[in-house]
């Protein structure tokens, strides 16, 4: 709610609130102007009479709403779809509440897009959400730093609880991984790297090395052989496309490959069967037990985006 002679501790916690009710109402307003000590905001629409002027108190940082007219002279049936008053921090403050109600399990960015759809017709990029998201997160749980914070403590509570426990917090200086590689790590053959575009950033390294006990040759001899046998989809696809030249096949395949059910895997087949004889003879031959979700006997799938790894 924004009324004539609001306080606010700061501008910026005015603009917070006067964003939320924007998009409450399907309007967007901009900054006509702000200083230290002055913030006047206008409807976008050029004459329309929605305004907001706030000045500081001469004590302190507390900004007043001195004059606000809440009515709008221009047309309001438009709706905003890309609205520049839904920040990821006006945005994350809306579904804080959603995060505490569902213990935040529940939340992916995409349900966020979702809502912001849905409750105000706006729509938001994926980093948007994923930003939105990590500041609900960080006013509902708090933020990685002061959770870290909290290390010692919970060492010291599960002595408490669970007598003979013994916890030992140890901080160090970057490079740890690296040390690791040096002493432990023999004959290095591949590495690695994905670049960690979230809060931190950074790039997750990984090194692919001789393992350092040698018998291990052994039993990967006597174990290896009666392992589950299995084809990457994405790359039989591929090959199906390169081999038939046929991207609709490919994407048949594809489905019959995911499919959960044998009636839906089975419906896919006959349609590959009719489109191409050739393509369907080829995957059979391979063996549907090699990549067919319903037909392989373990469905165990890690994927990462280092070295494009696939385990069965």
């Amino acid at each position: 709610m924004i009324y004539k002679g609001q306080f606010s501790p700061s501008k910026k916690d005015l603009k917070r609130p006067v964003g939320l009710f924007a998009m409450r109402e399907n309007f967007q307003w901009k900054v006509k102007r702000s200083n230290k000590t002055t913030l006047h905001l206008v409807c976008i629409i050029d004459n329309c009479s929605w305004k907001l002027r706030a000045v500081k108190r001469d004590e302190g940082t507390y900004f007043q709403v001195r004059s606000f007219i809440n009515e709008h002279s221009c047309h309001l049936e438009e709706i905003y779809h890309h609205h520049r008053q839904a920040s990821a921090v006006i945005i994350g403050e809306v579904v804080a509440p959603r995060l505490q109600q569902h213990d935040g399990c529940l939340m992916r960015p995409k349900d966020i897009i979702a809502d912001m759809k849905t409750m105000y017709g706006i729509q938001i990029m994926y980093s948007k959400g994923y930003q939105a998201l990590h500041y609900a997160l960080s006013l509902t749980y708090k933020t990685h730093e002061e959770t870290f914070q909290l290390l010692s403590s919970f060492g010291y509570v599960l002595e408490e609880q669970y007598p003979g426990t013994i916890t030992d917090l140890q901080c160090s200086d970057d490079g740890p991984s690296i040390r690791g590689f040096q002493r432990c790590m023999r004959h290095v053959i591949a590495v690695d790297g994905a670049h960690l575009k979230g809060r931190f950033g950074g790039i997750m390294f990984v090194a692919t090395a001789q393992y350092g006990n040698e018998s291990i040759e052994s039993g990967i001899s006597k174990v290896f052989p009666y392992a589950t046998h299995t084809i990457c989809c994405w790359h039989f696809s591929e090959n199906i496309k390169k081999r038939f030249q046929r991207k609709d096949v490919a994407d048949i395949m594809d489905k019959a490959a995911r499919s959960y059910s044998e009636l839906a895997y089975n419906r896919h087949m006959e349609e590959l069967r009719n489109l191409h004889k050739g393509a369907f003879d080829y995957v059979i031959a391979a063996g549907p037990h090699k990549w067919s979700r319903v037909h392989c006997p373990q469905i165990h799938t890690a994927t990462a985006n280092v070295d494009t790894g696939r385990i069965h």
